[in-house]
This record gives structure tokens, sequence and C-alpha cells, in this order.
């Protein structure tokens, strides 16, 4: 008991900010990297979420009905899209680029986990064998589209109409938006990619 008491009176204030200021600043740095982008000046691709949207606060859970964890949502980045019932054309579509992005990064992509959000329970079977055969490296959670689209400004179902994509920061903060049906032509795959490295080289989180 004395021992304890000893360790915890070593414990200084200044330590737990030390923790605090460990975790917290890569990504800081990150961001400033990203938005600022050094001598060059470069700028990021995709538009900045400025709303906070936290991941924890969304309410997840997996298709089996239990709530998501920090475990499940922190520590690693995330692409975050998602879908109703059922997934058409333009919508597997964009399952399939967000699968092609996270293997374009080879070395760096097991630093991304790829979300799949489905606001409605009664998933196609037909997409839901197929996602298990060739989308097996998704994560799957239910969600309320409603908390969605209060929580990032969205009505109806625009954010599965326009294939919305986030990127997602290894604190689960929203912080990146891209929409993916003006994609015809790869473009944004490129400008997601790059902002993808940026992000990567600037943070050595997640």
């Amino acid at each position: 008991m004395s021992e304890e008491k000893e360790n915890n009176n070593n414990f200084k204030p200044y330590m737990l900010w030390l923790l605090i200021f460990t975790f917290i600043a890569p990504i800081g740095a990150a961001y400033w990297l990203y938005n600022v982008g050094g001598t060059e000046n470069t700028v990021n691709k995709g538009e900045f979420v400025t709303s906070g949207v936290q991941l924890m606060d969304m309410g997840l859970t997996t298709l089996e009905g239990k709530a998501a964890t920090e475990k499940d949502l922190y520590g690693h980045w995330h692409m975050m899209v998602f879908m109703n019932a059922d997934c058409e054309k333009q919508c597997e579509e964009t399952v399939y680029t967000v699968r092609q992005i996270k293997t374009s990064l080879h070395k760096e992509s097991p630093r991304f986990v790829n979300v799949l959000i489905h606001f409605d329970k009664n998933i196609d079977t037909k997409f839901n064998e197929k996602i298990k055969t060739h989308y097996a490296n998704f994560d799957r959670y239910l969600a309320d589209k409603e908390t969605f689209n209060n929580a990032l400004g969205y009505a109806g179902d625009q954010l599965v109409q326009k294939n919305i994509m986030f990127i997602v920061d290894p604190i689960g903060n929203v912080i990146l938006k891209y929409k993916m049906d003006q994609d015809a032509e790869g473009s944004i795959s490129k400008d997601i990619i790059s902002d993808i490295k940026r992000l990567l080289k600037a943070s050595q989180i997640g």
C-alpha cells in the first residue's frame, strides 16, 4: 500500500499534459501541413469538415447490434461511405473505388480501414453476399440516417445519392469530404490518394 501511495505521489500534473501533447501533437501537425503545405502552400483537394463530428457520437452499432467501441473506431484512419438497403450501380462503384484506393497505398494500407455505414438493417441479400466475397476488408456498421444528416448538414438521402465519402482521423474526427458521384474520369480518386499520402506523411498516428 505504501509503495502504491508513493507511486501516486510521484505522478506530477505535467506528466498528464505531456501524454496528451504526445498523442495530439502529431494530429495537429498533420492538419497544419495538410492545409498550409510548407513552402509550396499546397492545399487539400477534399472539402474540410469543420462541424467537429466525432464517430463515437454517431451511435454506430455492428450488424449484430453491439455498440461500436473506441477500440473499433480509434487508432486508424478511415474512409467512410454509406448505403441504404440496396447498393445500386453507383454505390457499388464507390465501394469498389474505396477498396482500390486502400490497395494503392501499398505498405501504408494497414493504416487505413474502409468503413461502410448501413442506414437500413434489411440489407439486400445479393449484395450482402457480394460484399462478404469481394469487399471483406470493410468494417460495417448500422447507423441512423437522421443522426448523420443532422451532424453533417445533409437532408434526406443525399449522403447516399451523392455517394459522399469521408476521411476520419485516428481519434474519430470526421475531417474531409469527397463527392464520389463526380469521379467519372477517376480525378476524385487521384485527389483522395494525394490527400491521404499528405496526411500519412504528416502524421505518425494511426
